[in-house]
């Protein structure tokens, strides 16, 4: 006692200190100050001068070790109903007995992280505490053993707190039930058997509320299978932070008759889901929650659940029996379509160059020019050379109506009315930079002309191509070769012709000496056309 006395501070002197106001004025007093100091003669003097009217002392890490003046503690906490001197220098259950003693109105105590002995301390037969309801032993390093002897003078408890004592096991041999306790904090231990959990349920077997977070638990089963036994009264458990990793024990907390709230929110199990996953789920499984991970579960969010819980076995063999406890509650239901939503003003087309179809994704707010210098990046065209024609893939199966040349720059891809799977083909101008080429086309065309009048002197030009033909018709068109079935092929022919010898490229493309021929060579195939 005298060692004590020597290391640390007395839980009165420290009372003393910290609630002794010799400042305060009799305005304060009226005021409602929640202590009162008297001086000289007045019928509520005590000893110390000190009685508190508040119901709460908090002495927190004020290096206090013993007891000092029980007498003068008494009469000064006589409404005292919560006293917090954790994280001090208690080690002597002795003292604690002597200040529990001292404190008779006090209900809440908390010893947590004091250095007490891991021995036992066996108290005296005719020590009670009948007012004490709730007792924190939160990293005081306290014994089970202990705990139980504490217990046998707590008779009304009914919350307890031993968290942070690195626990790794609980006993069956007490020899001890606690009639009254309802709530136990075990979190943050080292308990990695479940059957620890259950011999909580013996000591305590009206167990309404277990915290028992931040635990290696390795599964919620037991070889006993005696879960629904001993904790039989148990409606809220937090086994967040453990390190179960198959469904099967979550299946067997199922088996809990009176568990309606349960908080997990990690596991190893419930790692490679989704938050939302895991939430229906773990619905799915526990048909009797209502409340997960601290929120309510309502009827809609409920059926919600099982639905998709049905949804996500009917894709797997591995179904377990709450699947088919489900189906008969909601039917076989089809798993939902998946559909891609995205931007109005993208559309999903196709770009035909060579023969080749690309599938591309298309802003259809940009204008011609810029859709065209997009096609150039993509197809290494020159830009003056690029010719694009848009397919209604719709309008053009039901003949409705052909390729329509896309001529103006400015104009918006939108107003094309484009949708979904239309096509967009890609074709190139003659290049005019070459004149040889402008007078090659033109002796062509005169040598087909030739060629068409001595066959067929009745018609304008022959139905069949020849190798000239094909120097003159550079267009490779598909589409457009869907499009001539029409009555007069040699007149649509001819316009293919002039087409080429007229280029059809944007109005700020420049006229060169170059096109001069090509013009030149158009209107002498004019005139032939015309004596014939």
């Amino acid at each position: 006692m005298a060692l004590t006395e020597l290391y640390g501070r007395s839980f009165s002197d420290a009372l003393y200190e910290r609630y002794c106001d010799f400042d305060s004025t009799f305005d304060d007093l009226k005021n409602g100050c929640d202590i009162v100091y008297f001086v000289g003669s007045s019928p509520k003097k005590t000893e110390s001068g000190l009685i508190l009217n508040a119901s709460t002392v908090v002495l927190t890490d004020e290096r206090i070790s013993h007891v000092g003046d029980p007498h003068a503690i008494e009469t000064s906490c006589s409404h005292v109903e919560l006293v917090d001197i954790s994280s001090n220098a208690f080690s002597d259950w002795h003292e604690i007995s002597l200040l529990l003693s001292s404190l008779p109105h006090v209900k809440t105590i908390n010893l947590s992280f004091n250095p007490f002995s891991s021995h036992l301390h066996i108290l005296p037969d005719d020590i009670q505490w009948p007012n004490l309801n709730t007792l924190c032993l939160n990293g005081s390093r306290i014994s089970l053993d202990m705990v139980v002897e504490v217990l046998k003078k707590t008779p009304n408890l009914e919350e307890l707190q031993i968290c942070s004592n690195n626990y790794t096991t609980i006993l069956s041999n007490y020899n001890f039930q606690h009639n009254n306790l309802k709530r136990v904090y075990i979190s943050n231990n080292n308990l990695t058997d479940w059957k620890s959990i259950c011999r909580l349920g013996d000591l305590f077997p009206h167990l309404e509320t277990l915290i028992a977070s931040d635990n290696p638990l390795k599964s919620f089963r037991s070889d006993d299978d005696d879960t629904a036994i001993c904790l039989s009264n148990l409606h809220t458990l937090s086994v967040d932070q453990v390190q179960i990793s198959e469904w099967n024990d979550i299946i067997a907390l199922t088996k809990l008759p009176a568990l309606h709230a349960l908080r997990i929110h990690s596991a190893p199990l419930l790692k490679p889901y989704q938050k939302d996953e895991r939430f229906f789920l773990l619905l799915g499984y526990m048909k009797k929650i209502i409340k997960l991970n601290g929120s309510d579960i309502t009827a809609n969010e409920r059926e919600t659940s099982e639905r998709r819980f049905i949804r996500y076995y009917s894709q797997r063999d591995d179904k377990p029996q709450r699947y088919f406890e489900l189906i008969e509650r909601h039917g076989n239901l089809k798993p939902l379509v998946d559909i891609t939503i995205r931007a109005p003003y993208l559309a999903q087309v196709h770009l035909v160059y060579n023969k080749i179809t690309h599938d591309k994704e298309i802003d259809v707010r940009q204008t011609v020019q810029q859709f065209k210098k997009y096609l150039q990046e993509i197809f290494h065209i020159p830009f003056n050379r690029l010719r694009v024609f848009y397919v209604d893939d719709v309008a053009f199966n039901m003949g409705v109506c052909g390729p329509e040349e896309l001529k103006y720059p400015q104009r918006l891809l939108h107003t094309y009315n484009i949708h979904d799977g239309d096509q967009f083909h890609i074709d190139l101008k003659p290049d005019l930079r070459k004149p040889q080429q402008s007078n090659q086309i033109a002796d062509s065309t005169r040598h087909s002309r030739k060629k068409s009048t001595d066959n067929s002197p009745n018609s304008s030009f022959s139905s069949t191509s020849s190798d000239d033909d094909k120097i003159i018709s550079p267009f490779t068109f598909d589409s457009l070769q869907k499009l001539s079935n029409q009555t007069d092929i040699n007149t649509h022919q001819a316009f293919i012709q002039l087409d080429q010898l007229y280029p059809s490229a944007e109005k700020t493309s420049q006229i060169n000496d170059d096109d001069d021929d090509l013009l030149f060579a158009a209107a002498s195939a004019c005139i032939q056309m015309k004596k014939d």
